[in-house]
């Protein structure tokens, strides 16, 4: 069957999330992925994580979510003919994409210029921490401070504690999403235009991308939203995590009027259902323009607790199972994310055989396609895995070929005797 971008060649330099996840995206719709590595490989083969007992010669979580279904070509672009395979392999690409800084290919002589002289239609992608303009375009980036500089992590923690960075990468992720739409975007333009042209993106970016409701009120009312703990800073009424008597958590977010007097009731409090302060859905809300809806707010989360710490965890399950006139989810731990049946019926969890551990699991493609459907492309490669058959298709001799590995191998040797 057909696949979206069959056909395309992309070459990528990539090291941890933010550029290689938009590759993987760019593999599952049918491009060929070939990634450069240097000498040792991406740092990001070498990061183990927390609690992580897999075979040593377990590829890392990283490196597997990142890098599933390409090829590597594994070249010393400092020396020997390592700069020249480079060159010569983006000539034939569609695209070339790097979250390298721009400083870095600027002095390995892979700069947009340079390469987009020897080929016009060329699509030049870079993504970085905080965009290609302004004093700190070159500055470096993990996921952390991009989570500060973005406001991300203002939002995040007790109301009345320290911010916390969010518990997953977001602003990576959210680069990686941006990084690929832009690709996607500029290969539709070279499609109807015919000219290539520079991307550009950032974790900052797609970070403000990501909050484009919270910050459109900061610009619209000049008030900064402000953490609020267990509940969602701009949406005021119940909606926020609850504990059951057995110490299961809820994320409540509405209940209409048909459900608000069975759940009182349920819940041990059916005295509370005909508060004045709460008894139809626009004042349990917050949505009348008062003082009294102030009060209504923080009254109504403290019923909340009384009623969901009335009973434990599958009672409530039980009790919200059907009931499409109540909003409210268990909050499920990664273990349970993966094992969920709505995540395996959709695929967004797929079967891979990976090196150390065998027959696994991987983070699937989330875009269904009817007419031509993505695929996984297999596992990651090991480093260098297509060194030699991708410089033999670029023309390259056996001997040529040879000092190359052997330009890499020299590296790889240095690199572990320091």
């Amino acid at each position: 069957m057909p696949q979206p971008l069959t056909g395309l060649r992309v070459v990528e330099m990539g090291t941890a999330i933010q550029g290689p996840l938009a590759g993987v995206y760019l593999s599952d719709m049918g491009a060929e992925v070939i990634k450069i590595e240097p000498p040792v490989g991406d740092s990001s083969r070498f990061h183990r994580g927390v609690g992580n007992s897999t075979p040593p010669e377990t590829q890392s979580a990283m490196f597997i979510a990142g890098n599933r279904g390409k090829r590597s070509v594994c070249l010393d672009l400092h020396a020997g003919a390592g700069l020249e395979v480079a060159r010569r392999l983006i000539d034939q690409a569609d695209v070339f994409m790097s979250n390298y800084r721009t400083s870095f290919l600027d002095r390995l002589g892979l700069d947009y210029d340079g390469l987009a002289e020897r080929h016009p239609k060329l699509i030049y992608a870079v993504v970085n921490g905080f965009g290609p303009l302004g004093p700190d375009a070159d500055r470096p980036m993990v996921e952390g401070a991009a989570q500060a500089r973005g406001g991300l992590a203002s939002l995040c923690g007790p109301a009345d504690g320290l911010p916390m960075p969010a518990g997953a990468t977001i602003a990576d992720a959210a680069g990686a999403m941006q990084f690929a739409l832009a690709i996607v975007t500029a290969l539709l333009a070279r499609e109807r235009l015919g000219t290539g042209q520079k991307v550009t993106t950032s974790a900052l970016g797609g970070q403000l991308w990501l909050q484009s409701w919270e910050l459109q009120h900061c610009l619209l009312t000049g008030h900064p939203l402000r953490r609020a703990g267990s509940h969602m800073p701009n949406i005021r009424g119940p909606y926020g995590v609850y504990r059951a008597r057995d110490s299961g958590l809820f994320l409540f977010t509405l209940v209409a009027d048909s459900a608000w007097q069975p759940f009182c009731a349920f819940g041990g409090l059916p005295e509370l259902a005909e508060d004045p302060l709460w008894n139809d859905a626009i004042k349990r809300m917050g949505a009348l323009p008062d003082a009294q809806s102030d009060e209504a707010v923080t009254k109504v989360r403290a019923a909340m607790r009384r009623i969901f710490a009335h009973r434990d965890t599958e009672a409530w399950e039980a009790f919200f199972r059907g009931r499409d006139d109540v909003i409210v989810e268990r909050i499920l731990d990664h273990a349970e994310v993966v094992a969920d049946p709505q995540t395996l019926a959709n695929e967004y969890v797929a079967p891979m055989a990976l090196a150390g551990v065998g027959e696994s699991q991987v983070v699937g493609n989330s875009v269904q396609l009817s007419a031509t459907p993505g695929s996984l492309k297999g596992p990651p490669p090991h480093l260098g895995n297509a060194t030699e058959s991708v410089m033999r298709e670029l023309g390259f001799s056996r001997k040529e070929i040879d000092q190359v590995q052997a330009h890499a191998a020299q590296a790889r040797a240095q690199f572990a005797g320091d």
